[in-house]
């Protein structure tokens, strides 16, 4: 048996199963959750002097921050028989981020230098809500295109 051929033929990309996939989407949503609360966190964050000139720039940067977070969850957590878009799953996750951005937002009451605004809770659930939104409607193309 001339097993040489074998080893020269191309490699063909090996798919994910699904366990593995979801897998690493919840390491990078715990990640990405992490480094949100260690950016809160950080007691007087410096001003950077390029944006911070800019009105209501920070709000910009919640709903970005957000948005990813939103995207994250929305590919980490399966559900079954939801595979396509799931009004019901971005209203869960808007919901459970909502009750993260107003936490995140009590919590810091207690850094010094930093404050609680109503107006970054609302960019933080207006990020989310987009966010899923393009999660979902993202899931629902990739499975069109694959059936």
């Amino acid at each position: 048996m001339n097993t040489g051929a074998l080893s020269q033929s191309p490699s063909l990309p090996v798919p994910q199963s699904a366990s593995s996939r979801f897998g690493n989407s919840r390491i990078q949503a715990l990640a990405w959750a992490a480094f949100l609360f260690t950016l809160t966190s950080w007691p007087s964050p410096p001003r950077v002097p390029l944006v911070s000139g800019i009105p209501n720039f920070d709000k910009l940067v919640h709903f970005t921050l957000y948005a990813v977070q939103a995207w994250l969850l929305y590919r980490a957590v399966p559900w079954p028989g939801l595979s396509r878009f799931s009004l019901a799953r971005v209203l869960t996750i808007v919901g459970v981020m909502a009750v993260w951005g107003v936490a995140d937002e009590t919590h810091q009451t207690w850094i010094p230098g930093r404050a609680m605004e109503g107006d970054d809770v609302a960019a933080d659930v207006v990020g989310v809500a987009a966010g899923a939104v393009a999660a979902s409607m993202v899931s629902g193309r990739r499975e069109r295109v694959g059936a």
